[in-house]
């Protein structure tokens, strides 16, 4: 015997070397203490346990009751009986087993049995409206039985709360097949019926002939909801047997079965018309926000798939759970047939940041984002480079096709960060090589992403260098065009050019950056609101002791490191460029609200993930001084 007394478990073996499940209490005590004997006396639990056996095993008893694992009976304040679950639960098993074999036998009650259930281990439940939540219930249920109580003043029954979960619904189905089985029921109830599928004559009797023969076919009909007619005719089938069994002056005992089986088979039938209906309008959902996922602007961020709607502007979100969603996306996002894309794309890093967007929508996407591009790109390259002929001077993208790619796709990027990356993948090619017959014929896919590459960005955007730049000539006064007026002009504006080009190196290029920045936002409210919204996002990047301009020259020391000073110099000019252009272009459509830390972390992994920009080893100082840099330039 171990030291520390199990008395549950020597209950249940007690239990089971006496083949019953009500436990006299003293011949328990006796068996335990005829064991402490047999031990070593010297050890005090063995003897304290033979000579006051009940001081040690009732404290035992009591905290097992409580825990509700035993019920005990007492006599004259001593525990009399101990009582297993099993002495009430087998008896009903037992009973239950028989009506599987003999139909004719009622559902048990506890008169019937002769119990008397405790009643921590019973609860009273009604059929209409309690045990429709108790089919649903998952895990481990609180009692061992439940008294069904139904209305029209049937008796309850016994049933255990373990098969409410399924097997009841299979008892209730035998009932009303008994009561189909006598005498002219079936041929009865079948008239009574045939008024509601009045087109349906030859699958009512189906159905009633399955119940009769293939009962448990009839059952898994039911729970799968392979059609409509199966709910309703369980329904009218049910409801017609009530109408009948109400009739009758004295009912007899199968006829009471019957009439509880019906009650009971009306909220399984319920319950899995509720949850086909569930199905069905998830099922729903999903197709409906495939649909829209397929419509403009086609790429999407997930917060933007959460807040989808359906045509009446219900929300598509509780039809499916959070979690439904993710998974759906997940495995659309993963999973595909042998050589071919997903069904959805990822754009991005980081799934939960990225943009999703429908394979068969991306080719029309980039033909839209490309011309929007075209029209924005085409009249600033033409204006920058009237502006720098008009100084008499020239750009080598002005005379270099290479040059020319490169400052095209630094416009590309500033302007469409989000097109950029996905024109820096090879997605555009293997998407074009699936939908290569369904190309749209308004623009030369085949020389953009044919050859399982992109063309550069002149062939993307339709620029012809060569065209560009007669434009921009064709802008400038006439006189430009005669040599000789055109160089003496030249000879005496280049010195008070160099001039003021040595009084803005002077200027403080962050002072700069901002005045540009303030001018090209008129609202003089948006810019506090962006101050404001860079101070508080300053306070949560920005590491404790230093200050902003501090940690943004140590981070320039740790990406930038070129040896010569004027190359260096430059090179930190040009990113601090590059990001007061990206703000310029992005903030015209953002809430100051919106400038948080995880956005800003967000631009800037957009922005340094620019082919141009990968080349810079140290990756993650040049990000992290780019968020620094958009706060600096919109602090306030």
């Amino acid at each position: 015997m171990a030291r520390d007394l199990d008395v549950h478990q020597l209950l249940k073996t007690f239990a089971a070397r006496n083949k019953s499940a009500a436990i006299e209490y003293a011949a328990f005590a006796q068996a335990i203490q005829r064991q402490a004997k047999a031990n070593d006396q010297s050890v005090p639990f063995y003897r304290d346990l033979a000579l006051h056996p009940d001081t040690i095993i009732v404290p035992k008893l009591f905290q097992l009751a409580r825990e509700k694992r035993i019920s005990l009976q007492a006599v004259d304040n001593r525990v009399d009986r101990v009582f297993l679950p099993e002495a009430f639960t087998e008896p009903v098993y037992a009973e239950y087993r028989r009506i599987e074999e003999n139909p004719d036998i009622p559902f048990p009650d506890e008169n019937s049995l002769h119990l008397s259930v405790p009643p921590e281990w019973l609860q009273a439940v009604s059929v209409e409206s309690d045990l429709p939540t108790l089919v649903t219930l998952e895990g481990d249920r609180p009692v061992p039985l439940y008294r069904l109580v139904f209305p029209e003043s049937l008796k309850p029954i016994l049933v255990l709360s373990v098969a409410v979960g399924d097997k009841l619904l299979e008892y209730a189905v035998l009932k009303i097949r008994n009561y189909l089985r006598k005498g002219s029921n079936r041929d009865f109830i079948q008239q009574r019926l045939y008024p509601a599928f009045s087109d349906k004559e030859r699958i009512l009797k189906d159905g009633l002939t399955s119940i009769m023969i293939r009962p448990f076919e009839s059952i898994q009909e039911m729970r799968q909801g392979t059609g409509d007619f199966s709910y309703s005719f369980w329904a009218y089938l049910t409801s017609a047997i009530r109408k009948d069994l109400a009739g009758k002056g004295d009912m007899m005992p199968d006829d009471v079965a019957a009439f509880q089986a019906s009650y009971i088979v009306d909220v399984y039938n319920n319950h899995f018309k509720n949850r086909a209906q569930v199905e069905q309008d998830r099922l729903s959902a999903f197709k409906t926000l495939s649909e829209l996922l397929r419509k403009p602007p086609y790429l999407f961020v997930v917060d933007d798939i959460v807040d989808f709607r359906d045509t009446q502007g219900r929300p598509l979100l509780g039809k499916y759970t959070r979690e439904e969603l993710e998974s759906w996306i997940l495995e659309r996002t993963t999973q595909a047939v042998e050589g071919s894309l997903p069904e959805l794309l990822l754009i991005g890093a980081d799934n939960m940041k990225s943009q999703i967007i429908v394979k068969e929508r991306l080719l029309p996407y980039l033909v839209k984002a490309l011309r929007e591009a075209r029209t924005a790109i085409r009249p600033a390259v033409i204006r920058d480079w009237h502006a720098v002929l008009a100084d008499f001077e020239s750009l080598p993208s002005m005379e270099d096709d290479q040059a020319f790619r490169a400052e095209l796709w630094s416009r590309l990027s500033v302007f469409s960060p989000v097109l950029s990356v996905i024109l820096s993948t090879a997605l555009p090619p293997l998407v074009f090589q699936e939908f290569r017959n369904e190309k749209d014929s308004v623009i030369e896919i085949d020389q953009c992403f044919g050859g399982n590459r992109v063309a550069g960005a002149e062939v993307l955007l339709d620029l012809n260098r060569k065209r560009l730049l007669a434009e921009a000539r064709t802008l400038l006064p006439l006189w430009y065009s005669l040599p000789l007026i055109s160089w003496l002009v030249a000879l005496f504006s280049r010195g008070s050019r160099r001039k003021k080009r040595q009084r803005s190196r002077n200027k403080e290029p962050a002072f700069a950056g901002q005045a540009q920045l303030a001018e090209s936002r008129v609202p003089n409210a948006r810019s506090l609101e962006f101050g404001q919204a860079a101070k508080a996002a300053e306070q949560k990047m920005l590491p404790q002791g230093y200050s902003l301009d501090e940690y943004l020259s140590f981070l320039v020391s740790r990406w930038n490191t070129l040896i010569d000073p004027v190359a260096k110099d430059n090179l930190t000019e040009d990113i601090n460029s590059l990001v007061r252009d990206f703000l310029r272009a992005t903030l015209r459509s953002m809430r100051p609200s919106s400038f948080t830390p995880d956005r800003i972390e967000m631009m800037a992994a957009n922005l340094a993930d620019r082919p141009n920009l990968l080349r810079i080893r140290n990756h993650t100082a040049l990000e992290e001084y780019i968020r620094l840099y958009m706060v600096k330039v919109l602090k306030r």
